[in-house]
């Protein structure tokens, strides 16, 4: 029988998980080496600005529906073995991930303040670096979902 409390968590869970790391992986790999080839920092900018509601609401939602997940499925108990390892390892890239998000928030903000003329190095390097976390979290998604 379907629990359809725990597939409508489950689905705004992955919804925002996609919207969330899709969003940012695209922006690090699309985005900001298209705006530095036409040099078009205000457009990354503007990207990057509207980038920053996914990651605030990211990290409430992904956290509270994670949350709510595992204490329904687990009773607020990690399994053991490789399966409660690859969760805390999704535990554990999510802050990263919630961190590194705000880093680039903090650098977009930083940049149109100042008014820059290309995207500054410190900003590409968040940016990179929140889409090879976004790629390691859906790995151990997949691993979680099905490997172990």
């Amino acid at each position: 029988m379907v629990n359809w409390t725990l597939a409508a968590v489950m689905s705004v869970h992955v919804l925002m998980a996609v919207l969330w790391t899709g969003g940012y992986l695209v922006t690090g790999m699309v985005v900001l080496p298209a705006a530095r080839r036409n040099d078009a920092p205000e457009f990354a900018l503007d990207v990057l600005d509207s980038l920053k509601w996914f990651a605030f609401g990211g990290i409430l939602v992904m956290g509270a529906s994670g949350g709510a997940a595992l204490w329904y499925l687990y009773d607020n108990n990690l399994p053991e073995g490789g399966r409660g390892t690859a969760i805390v390892a999704m535990m554990t890239l999510y802050g990263v991930f919630a961190l590194t998000s705000l880093w680039a928030w903090y650098e977009t903000k930083s940049a149109r303040e100042a008014g820059v003329r290309e995207l500054p190095t410190r900003l590409q390097m968040a940016f990179r670096t929140n889409s090879l976390v976004a790629t390691l979290l859906v790995l151990d998604a997949a691993l979680i979902g099905y490997g172990v």
